[in-house]
């Protein structure tokens, strides 16, 4: 198989006048400007669709994902509170758990980026044998206390697992935090075994909403979100590493409207807005589907 990387701008010079650039999925070079979003320059490839901006020298995705992250009112990125989402979290997780293949007794699922542990939690409770991944020491130790024993803390791209060691891999809302998707997507295949489903979720950059939304899109939430993905990136990602792409559709989710207004503020206000106080009606669950989050379910090299 074969991995296309991307060169990326140093951050001496800005992105879009260095001939450094090349997309980080497919090596296209001189991505264009589409945005300027909390004084950085967003770019798309002119190829794959993937847009991305370019962090400045010195910057480490996970040290982004401290305790604060997951409980944070007044940050302009992370969570007012995390924990408090647990009902609707679980219920999605069970909802795209239930859209996989059923597991066979004792097969292995590895959730990357495991966060808290709800979508690990519950797809124990629907059969699966299953792990969890989680940069974040703080919100892996919240996992563990659902899991014990299940819950690793460890990169996308360097786990301590066996090759061929799990049947299923899940990223729920994950891929656009890596920093090194390639890597990442190479370990991933690594310890899938040959024809083991891989499952996603992302957003779309090449939706609707998202371009009729402009820099004012709900998923430029910078600096968590690296990368802003595109179906076709996506593709051209997998399929890099051996994957062979089954379906990519647009599916409901369930948030609260008290989540959902507390997208909105970050997204529009950053850190400048704080939060209100908690008001009747917060706690309402809705399904919502903007069309703008790709569900993708692939299968590994060597499958039927």
């Amino acid at each position: 198989m074969r991995k296309r990387s991307g060169v990326r701008a140093s951050s001496s010079s800005p992105a879009s006048e260095s001939t450094e650039v090349r997309c980080t999925v497919c090596g296209a070079e001189s991505p264009r400007p589409i945005h300027r979003k909390q004084d950085v320059e967003i770019l798309r490839c002119r190829d794959c669709g993937l847009a991305f901006w370019t962090p400045p020298a010195g910057f480490r995705a996970q040290d982004l994902y401290d305790g604060a992250y997951f409980g944070n009112a007044t940050a302009s990125h992370g969570y007012d509170d995390y924990a408090a989402l647990e009902g609707v979290l679980r219920r999605n997780f069970a909802r795209r758990l239930q859209r996989m293949p059923p597991p066979p007794v004792g097969a292995r699922l590895l959730d990357v980026g495991a966060a808290y542990g709800f979508a690990v939690s519950e797809a124990r409770r629907l059969g699966w044998d299953a792990s969890g991944l989680e940069v974040s020491a703080s919100a892996a130790a919240a996992a563990a206390r659902l899991s014990p024993g299940h819950i690793v803390v460890a990169t996308a791209s360097s786990t301590p697992f066996a090759s061929a060691s799990f049947d299923a891999v899940t990223l729920w809302d994950v891929i656009e935090h890596l920093a090194e998707p390639h890597d990442s997507m190479a370990e991933i295949a690594r310890v899938l075994r040959p024809g083991g489903r891989l499952v996603l979720t992302t957003g779309d950059v090449g939706s609707a909403v998202a371009r009729l939304s402009g820099s004012r899109w709900h998923l430029y939430t910078i600096p968590e979100h690296l990368f802003f993905h595109s179906r076709r990136s996506l593709r051209v990602l997998l399929e890099a590493h051996g994957f062979r792409v089954v379906s990519q559709r647009a599916e409901s989710s369930v948030y609260t409207l008290g989540y959902l207004v507390e997208r909105l503020r970050k997204t529009l206000f950053g850190g400048r807005m704080r939060r209100a106080a908690k008001w009747p009606g917060a706690g309402i669950a809705l399904p919502v589907n903007l069309g703008d989050i790709v569900t993708v379910h692939a299968v590994a090299a060597g499958g039927d």
